[in-house]
């Protein structure tokens, strides 16, 4: 028996694979004149650890990197990390602005003698009072909270295609591109005009979400879910050069050629290249070189973004499964 056919009704019939942020550009490093980086790897084919000297981009050893990866620091253990970070509020209808301060008075029924003002049993001020000043907890859009990662949500960064889907049917399962109203929903309440996002496995490549230093803040627009989503897709998909590589141990270079090579293939087969052109495909690809995503070991999905304690305001930590 088929499923049901669910309708979804969209504000626009663009979707989020042709997303282009307009202010909140990842800043990435630059790959004009940069040669690809490929693996010496019994995996690939015979082939130099590069093809040619590094012309452009900053590698992750760059003295120029002012970016410290020991400035913040990650838990060793996942019960320790779950312990210690403070945990995301999702976006919400907002409450009221009034909080209890004491507990209220419960009379019983019956009838009492009234009492004068002054000897009243009731207090003289309300048990509640206006809570205006203190700031609202941070909430995250749902789609981007990695303490309760969304069911209906996924996001694979490692194809080339930039395509965040939403479920639409679980049986058989389902999904559809995000449209344009959607990836233009603020990414945070109260909104933010600047972000960090950090990954343990990419200490060197924080992605830094800022504005034109030429706009001023007071026209700055909220940072949106279309605005995280794809600066960290563009910053994994940034080449890495030949003296990233040498940051990894043995063990390490081992498991990101794995990586590539597996990238490289799924990439082959979702282009739909037909059985004679799959292998051209494969080492098309393979020519680009070693990417970013790749030093996440395979673990490319996209779980959200969470805090953790001694973060500065504005910095958060990526979640991939």
């Amino acid at each position: 028996m088929a499923a049901p056919f669910i309708y979804v009704p969209e504000a626009s019939t663009a979707d989020a694979t042709s997303y282009n942020p307009q202010y909140y550009a990842a800043q990435t490093t630059p790959q004009k004149g940069q040669t690809p980086f490929l693996p010496p790897s019994p995996l690939l084919y015979p082939s130099s650890p590069y093809l040619g000297p590094v012309d452009g981009g900053a590698a992750a050893s760059d003295a120029n990197n002012k970016f410290d990866p020991n400035s913040v620091l990650w838990p060793d253990s996942a019960s320790q990390y779950e312990s210690a970070r403070t945990r995301w509020l999702s976006i919400h209808p907002a409450q009221g602005p009034c909080v209890l301060t004491r507990p209220v008075i419960c009379r019983a029924g019956g009838h009492k003698r009234a009492k004068s003002w002054g000897n009243a049993d009731a207090p003289a001020l309300p048990p509640w009072a206006m809570n205006a000043n203190k700031p609202a907890p941070m909430q995250v859009h749902p789609w981007l909270n990695g303490d309760a990662p969304s069911p209906i949500f996924f996001f694979d960064i490692a194809p080339k295609a930039f395509a965040p889907q939403r479920a639409v049917s679980t049986n058989p399962p389902q999904g559809m591109a995000l449209g344009a109203a959607e990836v233009r929903e603020p990414a945070f309440h109260p909104p933010l005009t600047s972000l960090r996002i950090l990954h343990p496995r990419l200490p060197f490549w924080p992605i830094d979400l800022a504005l034109p230093k030429d706009m001023p803040p007071a026209q700055a627009p909220p940072i949106t879910l279309g605005d995280v989503l794809a600066a960290i897709h563009n910053a994994l998909h940034v080449r890495i050069a030949p003296a990233d590589w040498a940051t990894l141990s043995s063990e390490d270079q081992q498991r990101v050629t794995v990586a590539f090579t597996q990238r490289c293939r799924a990439e082959a087969v979702r282009s739909k290249a037909s059985p004679a052109q799959l292998r051209d495909r494969e080492v098309e690809e393979r020519n680009q070189g070693v990417k970013r995503v790749d030093f996440l070991l395979g673990k490319t999905v996209f779980k959200g973004l969470v805090r953790s304690p001694g973060d500065p305001e504005g910095c958060v930590r990526m979640v991939t499964a």
